[in-house]
């Protein structure tokens, strides 16, 4: 063997040696959570959740399940909404709203009566300028890690076959993620080969760390990068939403829900550019879109008081979300020309 070549085949070997000490070092002492396969056995949520059948979908709601999640009772109907049981096919005289979201809109560690669609519900029902004589009826078709993608194939798939007067879409700050880091999200994939190495979890976790760093080490910042992935695929989820519910001719309302970080009142919110581009983006594809912010603003109460936790709204927060969403109805489904219902 040439002198040249042996040496090569020593360098390449200690190389191999060191990643493979590195690998079982992060094994044993240091091991990566990071985009880590979960094991089968059974993590919150999933008993809650199986396989969806729609092409697009990762998961779906259990029809019928019924039990504890998040610290509260949770129960899912027939047709696999969190809320009391509906018909499919929508009763003579209803006004039927269809809400699209993640664990915002599914209500998170809140009991059914404190979620934006329960409250929205009663809201309409004492609305007669908008409603008329019509029963009123939010079906709330939100789940747990949706992204725009998967919100979009909700619409397409589920909410356009439930007749729907309206649809309404609350948007969360961390909507544009693609990549499974939620449990639930990794739990209904396959893993990559590359994700069963700590060694290479690690390098992509400084990776994400780096790309953070570069937005002031926000993720909301990263997520809503105008040149990133995730960006790119809400505004196709928003143009898919456009032209699936256009051809029915059933109006989407996109509603830009707050993180519920702790400061002293709503006038520091630090992401509101980040609801404008959003806002934007969806009117640009045709979509209505607003924002609730200012409804927590006049509010008064603090974002730590409207909050089961940083992320998601309690009863109360609820009620505001609700309370924007049904202003936003208004303008949209009441004429001056006519000042009746649409």
């Amino acid at each position: 063997m040439k002198k040249g070549t042996r040496g090569a085949l020593i360098v390449v070997g200690t190389v191999l040696a060191a990643l493979v000490g590195a690998e079982i070092w992060l094994r044993a002492f240091r091991p990566v959570q990071h985009r880590e396969p979960l094991e089968r056995s059974t993590p919150p949520g999933v008993t809650f959740h199986q396989v969806s059948a729609v092409a697009g979908l990762p998961f779906e709601l259990v029809p019928g399940a019924h039990g504890q999640y998040a610290g509260v009772e949770v129960k899912i109907n027939a047709l696999g909404q969190r809320g009391p049981a509906v018909e499919r096919a929508k009763p003579p005289g209803t006004f039927r709203v269809v809400a699209i979201g993640d664990s915002l809109t599914f209500g998170y560690g809140a009991p059914q009566e404190d979620l934006w669609p329960a409250a929205l519900e009663r809201i309409l029902q004492q609305d007669p300028a908008l409603v008329g004589a019509r029963s009123v009826q939010v079906l709330n078709l939100g789940v747990s890690a949706y992204n725009s993608a998967n919100e979009a194939r909700v619409l397409e798939a589920k909410a356009l076959d439930l007749d729907p007067d309206v649809i309404v879409v609350g948007y969360f700050l961390n909507d544009p993620q693609v990549a499974p880091l939620q449990a639930l999200q990794r739990w209904f994939r396959e893993p990559e080969l590359w994700e069963h190495s700590h060694l290479l979890r690690l390098v992509d976790a400084w990776r994400f760390a780096r790309a953070k760093d570069r937005h002031g080490n926000d993720g909301y910042r990263y997520l809503h990068d105008p040149d990133g992935g995730g960006w790119a695929m809400v505004l196709d989820a928003f143009g898919s939403m456009h032209r699936a519910a256009s051809a029915r001719r059933i109006p989407v309302v996109v509603a830009t829900l707050p993180a519920f970080a702790p400061r002293a009142d709503w006038k520091t919110y630090p992401w509101s550019d980040l609801h404008e581009q959003v806002i934007a983006g969806a009117r640009a594809s045709g979509l209505v879109a607003f924002d609730t912010v200012p409804e927590f603003v006049a509010d008064g109460r603090r974002p730590q008081d409207l909050c089961v936790d940083y992320e998601h709204p309690n009863g109360a927060g609820a009620e505001v979300i609700a309370s924007a969403v049904a202003k936003a109805l208004h303008e949209l489904l009441l004429r001056p020309a006519d000042g009746g219902p649409r």
